[in-house]
């Protein structure tokens, strides 16, 4: 019995998306296609290597030892691919960095620009993620840095024993409005008998469970949830368009306060600080490439002086107060998976589990 290789890729789909349902759409396969794919790759290898009893999947111990290897084979046969068909791939000594789509679009760009070499020789791939599979993605081998946001007042359980981090910048979720003649169109609190309508994330999303713990207290605030998306950048947008009030950092909503197209409102109550924090694996070796972005990092947020953004340097423009680094905390307490409960559900219903439940 041979293998094959898209086994390999569905195999590594797999962990990419967490669960065998999104996996199967992602690569356009039935859910009964694609289990058999992964169960054929484990009757070849002779092990199970998906654990099917959690969800988020997890892998088995001799799932993790094949995943490198997976993700080697895979990668190389693409790179010789390209390279007998003449095209321009991606060196192999590239920083491969997961980071979340809000940090991908409103502040990579900077942070990149401060952490490279001078020489800017330093080739980066990026993998943008919603949170928790960023997090997959690192501890399964899948990049070799992570740039996330986390709340320090509820961090991230993450084994500190296997992931490092650095502190990069503070930032702070706040409700922003679109302006109406020089003023909030939606101000917090509303006037007397208004609600206010609600731009919100999903319970799922990171950055919604922030929000739902910034709003559980705000009664006053007379919300109304009038659409729900998982991406900030689209709320942002409907934000400027005065379609409602939404949550969002401020490393994303400053240039379109800047340009007059929203403002902060309420008093400050309903804002909920935020920390992007940069994560590697401890008992991972690191390339030279990775060493140089990770000690520049270092560097930076040891200095007591930052450098500022500078003007036109990025699209994104950090205000002075997200450009000191804060002090290490304590990462204590847990974090708790999307809950998209009817999605295990079918997981565990179609995922061909061998010897049963």
């Amino acid at each position: 019995m041979t293998v094959d290789l898209n086994w390999l890729e569905s195999f590594l789909g797999l962990l990419e998306h967490g669960s065998f349902t999104k996996a199967a759409q992602a690569q356009h396969l039935s859910q009964p296609a694609f289990s058999r794919r992964i169960r054929a790759l484990e009757h070849w290898i002779g092990t199970e290597l998906v654990d099917r009893s959690t969800f988020p999947i997890a892998l088995t111990p001799a799932g993790v030892q094949f995943h490198a290897e997976a993700c080697q084979t895979v990668s190389g046969l693409a790179a010789v691919r390209d390279l007998v068909r003449g095209r321009q791939c991606m060196p192999r000594e590239a920083v491969t960095v997961a980071l979340s789509h809000t940090l991908a679009t409103a502040y990579f760009d900077y942070w990149w620009q401060r952490v490279k070499p001078p020489d800017g020789t330093v080739p980066c791939r990026l993998l943008p993620y919603n949170t928790l599979e960023a997090y997959e993605a690192l501890h399964h081998g899948g990049c070799d840095l992570l740039l996330a946001y986390v709340e320090p007042a509820h961090p991230t359980g993450v084994d500190t024993d296997e992931i490092e981090w650095i502190p990069v910048a503070p930032d702070r979720l706040s409700p922003y409005s679109a302006l109406s003649e020089g003023a909030p169109k939606y101000p917090l609190p509303p006037p007397p008998g208004r609600q206010t309508p609600l731009l919100s994330h999903g319970s799922g999303a990171f950055l919604g469970r922030v929000t739902e713990r910034a709003q559980s207290s705000a009664d006053e605030l007379a919300l109304q949830s009038v659409i729900q998306c998982d991406l900030t950048e689209s709320l942002a947008k409907l934000v400027t368009a005065g379609v409602g009030v939404a949550w969002l950092p401020g490393l994303l909503a400053q240039p379109a306060v800047d340009r007059g197209l929203m403002v902060q409102v309420g008093d400050g109550r309903w804002g909920v600080d935020l920390e992007v924090r940069l994560y590697r694996r401890r008992n991972a070796r690191p390339s030279a490439p990775v060493a140089k972005i990770w000690n520049r990092a270092m560097q930076l947020a040891n200095s007591d002086k930052p450098e500022p953004p500078s003007p036109g340097g990025g699209s994104v423009l950090v205000p002075e107060t997200t450009t000191a680094p804060r002090e290490m905390l304590d990462d204590k307490g847990t974090y708790s998976s999307p809950g998209h409960q009817s999605t295990a559900d079918e997981d565990r219903a179609h995922s061909g589990q061998i010897g049963g439940q």
